[in-house]
């Protein structure tokens, strides 16, 4: 009892807003328990108009497959509406993920959000 690691794992998304940009700073497990709930914060964000997305994932434990569809899905929907995405580059774990299935090739990914809200420029280069 209360040894279950999905049990006591705490999930959390934090949503800051400055300008046209939003940053969702994520914390503790990105898996198929807690995708659902990142997803819609996602869809919530960019129906704000936001220009520029940032998904901080310096707080992310652990990320399994479905944590990287999230990514790729809001990495699509920002190419198609013309707008930016990006992520601050999470743990060892879930960048050892990101390089091993060539996601981190596809998505633009910082230090810290300040290193794209302060250059204002596109992120797209990454690509």
């Amino acid at each position: 009892m209360g040894d279950d690691p999905d049990v006591d794992s705490e999930f959390g998304v934090e949503e800051r807003n400055q300008g046209s940009a939003w940053i969702l700073a994520v914390n503790g497990e990105l898996d198929l328990r807690t995708s659902p709930e990142l997803e819609q914060r996602l869809r919530r964000v960019w129906s704000t108009g936001a220009e520029l997305v940032i998904l901080d994932l310096r707080q992310i434990e652990f990320m399994d497959s479905t944590g990287l569809r999230v990514l790729l899905g809001a990495h699509q929907r920002a190419q198609e509406r013309g707008r930016r995405f990006a992520l601050v580059r999470g743990a060892d774990q879930v960048e050892r993920v990101l390089k091993l299935t060539g996601v981190r090739d596809l998505l633009t990914v910082v230090d810290a959000p300040e290193d794209l809200l302060a250059a204002g420029e596109s992120p797209s280069e990454a690509q």
